[in-house]
C-alpha cells in the first residue's frame, strides 16, 4: 500500500479514535448525570429540558451553516493563506458577536422558550433558570465551530475530534467533586465552562502556530457576503437534528418523558456520531476543493468510498444496537437514581430509533456533497420534509392516540428515512455519474451481510435468553460480547466472500 494512500487511512483513522474517546467520555458523563439526576423526577426532567435548548437553538441558527459555508469559502483561496486567514478573522468576529447577541435574547426571553418546547413541564421555573445559566455557552461554541473550520481547512484535524473529550472530562470532574456541593445548578455553570475549554484548547495552538486573530469587521468583504448567502439554505438544511431534540422532548413532556427521550437519543447520536463524523469531516475540504477545481471525477469517487466506508461500519452496529439495546443500556445507564424501569424505556426507544443510522450515515454525507458544491437547496428541503414528516407523526401518534415514547421515537427515525430519501434522490438526479451499477451492488452487499450478522446474532442471544434488567452489570457485560463478536465474525466472513470494495472503480463519468 503506497504512502498516498496510507496517509488517508491513517488520518480517519486518528481522527476516528478522537472522536471514539470524545464519545466514551461523553457516555460516562451521561452516565453520571442519569445516575445523580434519574429520569422521571422533577429535577431530571428540568434540567434534561433546558439542557438542550441553547445547543439547539445554536444548531438551528449557527451550527451547520457555520463550517458548511465557512469551509467553502476558506478552501477558494487556493493556496493564498493570508487571504484566508483574513477572511476567518472577519468570519470568525462576526461570529461571536451574532452568538452574543442571541445569548443574550435566550436570557431575556428563557420563560417563554421553556413554555414553547416543553409546555408539559412539571417544574417550569427551575428550567428557566438552568438556560439563563447555559446560554453564554453558545458564544464558546460559534468561536470553537469557527476555528474546527480553521484546522480542518489546514489539514489539521486530530485535535477538533479530540476537544469534545476535554470538555467532557471537565464534566466528569464536575460530578466527581461538586455536584454533591453546588448541585444542579454548578452543573449547569460546568456546561458552559466546558464549551470555554474546547474554544480555547483550539485557540491557543492556532495562535502559537501562526493564526493572527485580528478584530476585523468588515461587513462589504465579498467572500463574506459569499458565505452570508449561503447561510439561510444551510440554516434550514441543519435543521432535522436540533428539530429532532426539540419536537421529541416537546411531545416527550406530555408524559414526563423528556430524560429518558434525552437519553435513548444523546445515546443513538453518540454511536452515530461515532461512526459518521470522522469520515465526513475528513472528505469534506477535499469534496470542496475538488468541486472547485472541476474534478468530477475524482469527486465522485471520494463520495462512493467515503459512503462505502460510512455505511460498512453504520450497518453492523445498526443491528447490533437493535438486538442489544436493553443490555447495552442497563450497563450505561442502570445505578443510582435510574432505575430499571428507566432503563427499559430508553432501552426500547433506542432499539427503534437505531434503524435510522444508515439514514443519519446519509443525510451526513450527501448533505456535505451538495454544501461543497455551493448547491444548498437540495439539504433545505430534505430537511424541511423530514421536520414535517417527524412532527406530523408525533402529533398523530402522542396527540392524536395517546401513544408515548416508542411513537417519539418512531417518528424520529421517519423523519430521518425522509430526508435521507429526499438527498439520495436529488443525489441521483443532480450529481452526474455519482451512482455507478458497482457503488450500488456494494452498498447492498453491505446490507445483505449485516441481515447476516442480524440473524446470528439474534440466534447467540437466544441461546444466552436473560432478562438484561435484573441479570447484573456482568452477566450483562458476556451477553454483549459474545452476541456480538458472533455477529461481527459473520459480517467481516461475509464481507469477504462477497467481495466488498472501499475504493469504488469510477467507470465513465
Amino acid at each position: 500500500m503506497s504512502g498516498k494512500t496510507t496517509k488517508p487511512i491513517k488520518t480517519v483513522a486518528f481522527m476516528m479514535g478522537a472522536t471514539v474517546l470524545s464519545k466514551v467520555l461523553g457516555l460516562v458523563r451521561e452516565m453520571m448525570l442519569a445516575a445523580a439526576y434519574g429520569a422521571g423526577n422533577s429535577v431530571a426532567e428540568a434540567f434534561s429540558a433546558a439542557l438542550s435548548v441553547p445547543s439547539t437553538f445554536f444548531d438551528l441558527l449557527f451550527s451547520a451553516a457555520i463550517l458548511g459555508c465557512f469551509i467553502p469559502v476558506y478552501n477558494s483561496f487556493k493556496g493564498n493563506e493570508k487571504k484566508a486567514d483574513e477572511f476567518a478573522c472577519i468570519f470568525f468576529n462576526a461570529i461571536s458577536l451574532l452568538t452574543g447577541i442571541l445569548a443574550l435574547i435566550g436570557i431575556i426571553f428563557a420563560e417563554p422558550i421553556i413554555k414553547i418546547v416543553t409546555p408539559g413541564l412539571e417544574d417550569s421555573a427551575l428550567a428557566v433558570t438552568i438556560v439563563r445559566i447555559l446560554f453564554p455557552m453558545i458564544i464558546f461554541t460559534g468561536m470553537a465551530y469557527t476555528l474546527v473550520g480553521v484546522m480542518q481547512s489546514k489539514g489539521r484535524f486530530f485535535l477538533p475530534a479530540l476537544i469534545s473529550s476535554i470538555s467532557n472530562a471537565g464534566v466528569i470532574v464536575y460530578f466527581l467533586f461538586f455536584n454533591n456541593i453546588f448541585g444542579v445548578y454548578g452543573l449547569a455553570a460546568a456546561y458552559v465552562i466546558a464549551w470555554l475549554i474546547q474554544f480555547l484548547t483550539l485557540a491557543i495552538p492556532l495562535a502559537r502556530g501562526g493564526f493572527h486573530f485580528r478584530a476585523l469587521f468588515d461587513l462589504r468583504n465579498p467572500e463574506l457576503r459569499t458565505a452570508i448567502k449561503m447561510v439561510p439554505p444551510i440554516m434550514i438544511g441543519s435543521w432535522l437534528s436540533p428539530m429532532t431534540i426539540l419536537v421529541g422532548k416537546h411531545f416527550a413532556s406530555y408524559f414526563n418523558g423528556v430524560a429518558t427521550f434525552n437519553y435513548a437519543n444523546q445515546t443513538y447520536i453518540m454511536i452515530a456520531g461515532i461512526l459518521v463524523y470522522s469520515i465526513c469531516n475528513y472528505v469534506f475540504p477535499t469534496l470542496s476543493r475538488l468541486a472547485d477545481e472541476g474534478k468530477t471525477e475524482d469527486f465522485n469517487h471520494t463520495v462512493r468510498t467515503g459512503t462505502t466506508a460510512a455505511m460498512f461500519i453504520i450497518v453492523p452496529f445498526m443491528f447490533a444496537v437493535a438486538v442489544l439495546s436493553g443490555e447495552g443500556t442497563a450497563i450505561l445507564y442502570m445505578r443510582g437514581e435510574f432505575t430499571a424501569q428507566n432503563t427499559a424505556d430508553t432501552a426500547e426507544a433506542l432499539r427503534i430509533i437505531s434503524f435510522a443510522m444508515p439514514f443519519y450515515g446519509a443525510i451526513e454525507i450527501f448533505s456535505r456533497v451538495f454544501y461543497s458544491k455551493k448547491k444548498t437547496f437540495f439539504p433545505m428541503l430534505a430537511a424541511i420534509l423530514g421536520v414535517i414528516v417527524m412532527t406530523v407523526s408525533g402529533a398523530i401518534c402522542v396527540q392524536g392516540f395517546r401513544m408515548e415514547l416508542n411513537a417519539v421515537a418512531l417518528s424520529v427515525a421517519l423523519g430521518q428515512f425522509t430526508a435521507a430519501l429526499v438527498l439520495t434522490v436529488c443525489a441521483v438526479k443532480n450529481v452526474k455519474g455519482l451512482f455507478t451499477w458497482d457503488f450500488i451492488k456494494d452498498l447492498l452487499k453491505i446490507f445483505v451481510c449485516g441481515l447476516v450478522m442480524c440473524a446470528v446474532m439474534m440466534l447467540i442471544y437466544k441461546l444466552l435468553a436473560n432478562n438484561p434488567y435484573i441479570s447484573g452489570i456482568y452477566k450483562n457485560v458476556g451477553v454483549c460480547a459474545l452476541t456480538f463478536a458472533g455477529g461481527a465474525v459473520m459480517y467481516l466472513v461475509f464481507s469477504a466472500i462477497l467481495g466488498v470494495k472501499f475504493s469504488v472503480k469510477t467507470g465513465r463519468e
